[in-house]
């Protein structure tokens, strides 16, 4: 165990620590928190659109046809903006297996998945108007959404930044994010941004990364290297107020930077990442991770083995740019394995709210956590 090695007559006096199923008995040494421990609320922070409905699609059209964007299509087109119901099932694991999160907040553009009771406990819907500025919209850019998020009222300190397509895939704690002291864990990638300027046919996060890499480097003299995982990304609400206090010039134009652009930079991953760790707020740290692109040849065989009990935390289905022969077959194979690995309904649904409000507990996760639990007795 974490406290001893040996436990002394004297030391075994009774106790209890609060779970999230009431008080759970144990001896006073193992009831103390420990230095490491999370004492401090952590919310959770999603973007979601729905890119193929018709209004939503015909603006972005129309402001397409007015820009001179030299970016590569891959970074524009229908792919980047198509929701597969993603978001669902990425809020059904959170609930499965992140109990820690104090509340959810959905940044949408005006819109609703229509499964989701936008009136459910812990859960904030926020519109690009209350957080972008007015002559700023409409913003098809998840760079530009991301340079605001910091604008969220009530958003606590720590918090963790998630696109729809990222999944929790076991249990996980806010240590696993969080230092005790505050200090974030910062998930980087073993991929480099490369060195020379951005270039419209390299990958968007590589662009955006180049560009954070001279903001550090004249802000703190560090050069950057290293991309980001596509996981949550654990955020600093200081830090990213301390970045727009400094009117950072790349920053600001990334708040205004309708699509895509190779002079944006990554607010929430590059450039906050390794601002706090030039600043000493994180820390480098492992986060065990499958990446999956849907439409290539390897998708089914890295979709079996996450079904397998991979071992990883989290994982990613990125639709980047599938080609439009496939999209149906991806599109079938992705739904059935994200339906067969979190098959119970989260809190946030709105059909089978009536069922979970009788059931009760306010705690985020236990719900699902419980009915799996019931299910696995009776298998």
């Amino acid at each position: 165990n974490p406290v001893s090695e040996v436990l002394p007559a004297a030391a075994r006096q009774p106790a209890a620590v609060a779970g999230r199923r009431g008080s759970v008995p144990t001896f006073a040494p193992f009831a103390e928190p420990g230095i490491d421990e999370v004492r401090f609320p952590v919310d959770a922070v999603y973007t979601w659109v729905d890119g193929d409905d018709p209004a939503m699609a015909a603006k972005r059209r129309a402001h397409q046809a007015h820009s001179d964007n030299p970016i590569a299509p891959r970074e524009t087109g229908a792919s980047r903006y198509t929701s597969h119901d993603e978001l669902r099932y990425a809020l059904r694991s959170l609930e499965m297996y992140a109990g820690f999160v104090r509340h959810v907040y959905l940044v949408t553009d005006s819109q609703l998945p229509g499964w989701l009771d936008p009136g459910a406990a812990g859960l904030t819907v926020i519109d690009h108007r209350d957080i972008l500025p007015g002559d700023a919209l409409p913003v098809f850019n998840s760079h530009a959404i991301e340079s605001r998020l910091h604008h969220i009222p009530g958003l606590s300190e720590h918090y963790l930044y998630f696109n729809d397509d990222v999944f929790v895939n076991r249990p996980v704690r806010a240590e696993h994010f969080f230092h005790g002291n505050g200090i974030a864990r910062i998930p980087l990638s073993p991929l480099k941004l490369g060195v020379g300027a951005p270039h419209p046919l390299e990958p968007a996060p590589n662009s955006a990364g180049k560009n954070a890499r001279e903001v550090i480097r004249r802000f703190h003299g560090r050069y950057v290297t290293h991309k980001s995982l596509h996981t949550p990304h654990p955020q600093l609400l200081s830090v990213m107020r301390e970045m727009e206090s400094l009117a950072i010039e790349e920053l600001e134009r990334t708040s205004y930077s309708r699509f895509r652009s190779i002079t944006d930079v990554a607010p929430a991953s590059t450039l906050h990442h390794h601002w706090a760790i030039a600043t000493g707020r994180a820390v480098p740290a492992d986060y065990r991770f499958r990446y999956i692109q849907l439409g290539t040849p390897d998708m089914q065989r890295r979709l079996d083995r996450l079904a397998a009990g991979e071992e990883v935390d989290f994982f990613c289905l990125n639709d980047v740019e599938t080609a439009p022969e496939s999209r149906a077959a991806a599109r079938t194979a992705m739904r059935a394995f994200l339906e067969r690995k979190f098959p119970f309904p989260s809190r946030f649904e709105g059909a089978p709210r009536s069922l979970s409000r009788l059931i009760g507990p306010p705690a985020v996760g236990l719900p699902q956590q419980a009915r799996l639990e019931d299910a696995r007795r009776h298998e």
